[in-house]
């Protein structure tokens, strides 16, 4: 006779800190100063800037790009207010960034920053996306 399971809820606090690395202070640095810097290894780029790239190789240096690009795929979050939430590739970039739009857009939309005046550091500082004028 096999003896029945015993299932356990139980929450596990693993309480750290996180410090990011020179790659990212540039990156959300730059989004206060209305700026969108890339990572690069000097032949590639990749947006949203990170320290590694998917191969695994390092990406030591950071170069700004132009903030604008085009919508790859979007969705709306009818659990956070109906928010659009959309992949933006941008031109001569790796990857594609996530952030919101303002309003619902197409795939193939060309889509230019909205930044948000007097931001800190940190992602909200590039408030949205928007159709490209």
């Amino acid at each position: 006779m096999t003896e029945p399971q015993l299932i356990f809820d139980q929450k596990i606090d693993l309480p750290y800190t996180y410090t990011i690395g020179k790659v990212q202070r540039t990156f959300l640095r730059g989004l206060a100063e209305g700026k969108l810097f890339a990572s690069t290894d000097g032949a590639r780029k990749f947006i949203p800037a990170r320290p590694f790239a998917p191969d695994g190789s390092r990406l030591p240096e950071t170069v700004e790009v132009e903030a604008r690009g085009t919508v790859v795929a979007s969705t709306r979050a009818g659990h956070l207010g109906g928010k659009v939430f959309a992949l933006i590739s941008i031109a001569g970039c790796d990857g594609a960034m996530l952030h919101l739009l303002e309003e619902p857009l197409e795939p193939g939309t060309p889509v230019e920053a909205v930044w948000e005046p007097d931001a800190e550091p940190g992602i909200l500082a590039l408030r949205a996306f928007r159709r490209a004028s």
